[in-house]
Formats: C-alpha cells, sequence, structure tokens
C-alpha cells in the first residue's frame, strides 16, 4: 500500500510540474508575443483617453469623463477640459470602494480653492464586449487606463448605483506633496497616452499605480508590504506612512468614512460632492 501512495504522489508531483511549466511557457509567449495598444474596440465609457498639457501653474486636462447615470449600464457620456490652478490646489482624497475579502478598486481626488475637483480612477480599459476578470488581468488582456473624472462620475456610479461601501479620506499631505502628487499622476497620464500598458492585477493596479507615485513624492522610499499588493489593503499604505490619521487600522479608519449613506441621502440632488463631504464634519 505505501508503494502504492508513493507511486500516487510522485505521478501527481510530476503532474504539478507540468502543468507549472505549461503555464510559465504560456505566459513567456504572452509576454514576447503580446503587444499593448491603445488603438482597438473599446467599450464606450473607455474610448477617450485623457492627457494634459502643463504651463506653470496651470494644467489644462483634456477629456475630463463626466458620466450620469440613469442606472449602471444606461448613462448620457459626456467630457470636458479644464484648467486647474496648481496656485489653489488644497486637499487630496483617497477613495477605496471593496468587494469581496481582498479586492477593491482605490481613487484618488483633488480639490481646490476655488471649488474645482476631479477624481483619478486607474482602470482596466475594456473592450467592447469584455468584462473585467482578476484571472485574465494577470495574462496581458487588458491596457490600463488613467480616467479623470468628475466625482459624480466614478464615485457616484458606485455610491449610489452599483450601491457599494464607499470610503473617502482626507490625505494629511502637505500643500507642496499634493501639488507634486498631482503632477505625478498627470506625467503618467501623459505617458500612457503616448506609451500604452497592460494591466496587471498584481503589479500595475490602482493601488501599486498610487504608490509608485507617493514614492516619487517623499524623499523616503516606500517600503514594500505584500498587502499592499492586495488593492483592499490601500487604507493600510495610508496609515503606515501616515496619510490616514483618523485611525491605527483598516476597522478605526473606516468607521467614520463611509460616504455611501450620505450619497444615498443627497440622491439626484446638485450639491453631492458637499454631501459626501458631510462625514468630515
Amino acid at each position: 500500500m505505501s508503494s502504492l501512495i508513493k507511486k500516487i504522489f510522485s505521478y501527481l508531483f510530476k503532474f504539478i510540474g507540468i502543468v507549472i511549466i505549461f503555464a510559465v511557457i504560456c505566459y513567456l509567449i504572452l509576454y514576447f508575443f503580446t503587444t499593448p495598444s491603445n488603438d482597438r474596440p473599446w467599450a464606450k465609457d473607455m474610448a477617450v483617453m485623457s492627457s494634459a498639457t502643463v504651463n506653470g501653474n496651470l494644467v489644462n486636462l483634456k477629456n475630463v469623463r463626466d458620466i450620469k447615470y440613469r442606472d449602471i449600464l444606461d448613462y448620457d457620456l459626456n467630457y470636458y477640459d479644464e484648467t486647474y490652478d496648481l496656485s489653489k490646489i488644497d486637499s487630496a482624497y483617497l477613495f477605496t470602494d471593496p468587494f469581496g475579502r481582498l479586492s477593491a478598486h482605490t481613487m484618488m481626488g483633488f480639490e481646490f480653492s476655488d471649488g474645482k475637483k476631479v477624481v483619478l480612477s486607474v482602470e482596466v480599459r475594456r473592450e467592447a464586449w469584455e468584462w473585467f476578470s482578476g484571472v485574465k488581468g494577470l495574462l496581458r488582456q487588458y491596457e490600463i487606463i488613467y480616467v479623470w473624472a468628475a466625482e459624480t462620475d466614478v464615485v457616484k456610479l458606485r455610491t449610489n448605483f452599483r450601491k457599494d461601501a464607499v470610503y473617502m479620506y482626507k490625505m494629511d499631505m502637505a500643500k507642496e506633496n499634493i501639488t507634486k502628487l498631482f503632477l505625478e499622476a498627470v506625467k503618467r497620464t501623459n505617458d500612457l497616452y503616448e506609451k500604452p500598458e497592460y494591466y496587471n492585477t498584481l503589479i500595475n493596479n490602482c493601488t501599486t499605480n498610487l504608490i509608485n507615485q507617493l514614492q516619487k513624492v517623499y524623499d523616503k522610499k516606500i517600503i514594500w508590504n505584500w498587502e499592499y499588493l492586495v488593492p483592499s489593503y490601500a487604507e493600510q499604505l495610508g496609515i503606515d506612512y501616515d496619510l490616514i490619521t483618523n485611525g491605527k487600522t483598516i476597522e478605526e479608519v473606516r468607521r467614520n468614512s463611509n460616504i455611501s449613506s450620505k450619497a444615498l441621502e443627497c440622491g439626484e440632488c446638485e450639491n453631492y460632492s458637499e454631501n459626501i463631504r458631510n462625514i468630515f464634519k
């Protein structure tokens, strides 16, 4: 009997080894023989890329998305160009939208003293027939896109239509560093506009892009923690580097940071952004 068990385990390990080798070969084929592109039949909400020009303190963002939703798949698609004055940059926000145990979507928001607000959502650039899959995201199946949008687009979609639990944190950052973060995000936007990249579920996602930009803002290097590779731990990054200061654990900081109830109370009111900020009062 012991001899039979040894044979079974021997065959099992050989089978596992063959599967691993086959998977590595397939990935290498994908890596060397596929090329990212900005020219595909995109889903309509992903068809237009943002870009920017910087002239002194003025940053002109082209194609800021402003979708007006009636339902998740029923909406009016709009874009506008906006100029932001860096001398008036006031606040930076982290938005997190956890789904599942380890998955989440993270976004950065910027607010200016003249009332202008804009959100950066780093997303999978889907083609017309595609839906997101974490496994496909490991296999060079999606490009990555920097979507600059109104809060009533990317945030309201999640709070009012998907009815997710969305958390909003005002990041504890000096104005100088907020400006640097905004400019790093703008530079990355232009880089992707010129040279597309593949999205990767683990190493080129919404959270890892934020980490890379924060590394360029602060002198001290961000020490990598495996948790940072999991988007649902984005808050942990903020806690560890004193960007989120309303608690010491993810559970604590989330306790008073859920904006979804305020958003749902607002419904179709015109002052959505003001209502979700009531959590800070």
